[in-house]
C-alpha cells in the first residue's frame, strides 16, 4: 500500500483524470467519425441524385468514374466505384475495378416512383409532360472484407449506384486515434506532475509541522510554529499544535520542577535521619533485637537517599541543566579498580577482563563512574550460580566502547525494549531479594548522553546479557 499521501493524491487524480480523457476521447472519436460518414453520406446524396439524371455515354461515363476519386478525395480511384444499370438489370457502364463477385442485382435498391411534371416525356393519359423522381437509399456493405458506402438511386428505367470506400474515414480515424493514444499519457504525466508540485507546495505546512515535531524533546518544548500566513486550515492545525506544546511545557515543567524539588527537600531531612539513626545504632546494645531494627532502618534510608539522588539526576536530565564537571579521566584505571571489586564483591564467579591501555576520556568522573558501578552491580546481581563476567574496553574511530557481560537466563524480547525506562525491573513482582528500584539503567542512559554518547542493550546469545557504553574520545 503507497504511504504516501502526495503520491496517493497524485495517482488517484491521475486515474480520474485518465478515466475523463479516455472517455472525452472516445465520444470525440465518435463523434469525428460518424461526422465524416455523414460527410459522405451527404455527398454520396448528392452525387448520385444527379448523376443518375444523367444521359452518357460510355466515354463520358468513363470521364466521370475518373473524376469521383477527386470528388470525394480518395487517394487511389479503385477507392471508388460506379455502376449505371438498366431496371431490367441490363448494365450501361460499371467500372473496370468493380468487383467480379458483387452482384449489383443483390444492392437494396429502392423502388422507382413517377415525380411532378416538368418538360420531358409524354404521358398517354393525359398528355401532361412528366419526369421521374429519383429514389435515394444510402446504404454500408463490405467490399472485399471492407467497408464501404454505397449511395442507390432508382428510376422507373435507371439504376445508378456510387461506391466510396470508408479506407480515408478509417485511416484519418487511425490518426486520430495515435493522436490521442500519444496525447493522453503526455497529459496524465503533466497532470500527475503539476498535482505533486501542488501537492508538495500544500503540505509545506504539514512538513514544517512534521519537523518541529521531531525536533521538540524535553528541553525543546518551548517550540512554536508560526501560523501568520498560512492557509486557515493549517493555520487551525497549527493553533491546536502549538496549545498542546503550551500545555505539555506547562505540564512537564510542573512535573520536573516537582522531581527535582522533592528529591531536593529530601536529601536534608534523610542526612538528618541517617546521622540520627546511626548514632541510635552505635548507642544501642551490641546485638540487641533494638539495634538489629535500626540497622534495618538505616537501610531503607540509605535506599530512599539513593532514589532522591536518581530522581534528582533524572529531573536535572530532563530539564537539560545535568551539570558536568568535566576532566580528563583515566577510564583503563577506573576499570582495573572495578575489576578488583567484582573479585572481592562476588569471588564466586569468574571475572575476566580486556581493558586497553591508556584510554582516557573527557567526562565527568563521579558521574562514570557510576554508570560503571551501575553496569557492573547489575552484572553481579542478575548473574547466575557458577556465572561470569566479562568487562571490556577499547578505543576506535574516536569512540570508546566499555563492554559489561554476564552469564544470565537472558533478557526476553518484550522486556528488552523497556529496559532502560525508570521504575521498570524485569521481576513483575519488583522483589526486594534483588536490591535496587530500576533507576539505574535509565540515570545512567542520561549520563551517558549527557556526556554526547549512548548506553545499549547489545544482542547476544540467550544465556547472556550485554551492555555497551559509548563515549567521544578527545580529540588528538
Amino acid at each position: 500500500m503507497v504511504r504516501s499521501f502526495r503520491l496517493r493524491l497524485a495517482l488517484l487524480l491521475a486515474l480520474v483524470s485518465g478515466i475523463t480523457l479516455a472517455a472525452f476521447a472516445a465520444a470525440a472519436w465518435w463523434l469525428i467519425r460518424d461526422a465524416n460518414v455523414q460527410q459522405v453520406d451527404a455527398l454520396l446524396r448528392s452525387e448520385v441524385e444527379r448523376e443518375v439524371l444523367q444521359e452518357r455515354t460510355p466515354e463520358a461515363w468513363d470521364f466521370y468514374a475518373a473524376t469521383l476519386s477527386r470528388v470525394f478525395t480518395t487517394r487511389e480511384a479503385s477507392q471508388t466505384l460506379l455502376l449505371v444499370m438498366e431496371s431490367g438489370g441490363g448494365v450501361r457502364y460499371r467500372s473496370t475495378h468493380w468487383p467480379a463477385d458483387f452482384d449489383g442485382m443483390r444492392l437494396s435498391w429502392p423502388p422507382a416512383r413517377l415525380g411532378s411534371e416538368i418538360q420531358g416525356g409524354v404521358d398517354a393519359g393525359s398528355g401532361t409532360s412528366r419526369t421521374a423522381t429519383p429514389m435515394l437509399v444510402v446504404t454500408q456493405a463490405t467490399v472485399n472484407g471492407r467497408p464501404w458506402k454505397l449511395g442507390l438511386a432508382s428510376l422507373p428505367n435507371t439504376r445508378m449506384a456510387i461506391g466510396v470506400s470508408l479506407a480515408n474515414v478509417e485511416a484519418e480515424m487511425v490518426a486520430v486515434r495515435n493522436a490521442f493514444l500519444l496525447a493522453i499519457p503526455l497529459i496524465l504525466v503533466l497532470t500527475g506532475l503539476t498535482i505533486w508540485a501542488f501537492s508538495t507546495r500544500a503540505m509545506r505546512p504539514v512538513k514544517h509541522l512534521t519537523t518541529t515535531i521531531r525536533s521538540v524533546t524535553a528541553q525543546g518544548l518551548n517550540r512554536r510554529i508560526e501560523s501568520s500566513g498560512q492557509d486557515r486550515e493549517f493555520s487551525d492545525l497549527i493553533e491546536v499544535f502549538n496549545d498542546m506544546l503550551n500545555r505539555l511545557e506547562r505540564g512537564f515543567t510542573q512535573a520536573s520542577r516537582f522531581s527535582a524539588d522533592a528529591a531536593h527537600e529530601l536529601k536534608t531531612p534523610l542526612a538528618i535521619l541517617q546521622g540520627q539513626v546511626e548514632r541510635a545504632i552505635g548507642q544501642a546494645p551490641e546485638g540487641s533485637p533494638l539495634q538489629s531494627s535500626l540497622t534495618g532502618i538505616l537501610d531503607e534510608i540509605r535506599r530512599l537517599s539513593a532514589i532522591s539522588q536518581k530522581l534528582l539526576l533524572l529531573a536535572q536530565a530532563d530539564a537539560g541543566q545535568m551539570r558536568l564537571m568535566l576532566t580528563p579521566v583515566d577510564v583503563s584505571m577506573m576499570l582495573d579498580e572495578l575489576v578488583d571489586d567484582v573479585q572481592m564483591l562476588a569471588p564466586a564467579l569468574r571475572t575476566t577482563s580486556d581493558i586497553a591501555r591508556g584510554l582516557t576520556l573527557n567526562a565527568d568522573a563521579v558521574l562514570l563512574k557510576q554508570v560503571l558501578h551501575n553496569l557492573i552491580s547489575n552484572a553481579i546481581k542478575y548473574n547466575i550460580e557458577d556465572g561470569w563476567v566479562t568487562i571490556q574496553a577499547a578505543g576506535n574511530n574516536g569512540i570508546a566502547e566499555i563492554t559489561v557481560a554476564n552469564a544470565s537466563h537472558g533478557i526476553p524480547d518484550e522486556q528488552r525494549a523497556k529496559i532502560f525506562e525508570r521504575f521498570y525491573r524485569a521481576d513483575p513482582a519488583r522483589s526486594r531479594q534483588i536490591d535496587g528500584v530500576g533507576l539505574g539503567l535509565s540515570v545512567s542512559l542520561e549520563i551517558a548522553r549527557a556526556h554526547g554518547g549512548d548506553l545499549l542493550l547489545m544482542p547476544g546469545q540467550s544465556n547472556e546479557t550485554r551492555f555497551t557504553l559509548r563515549l567521544p574520545m578527545p580529540a588528538g
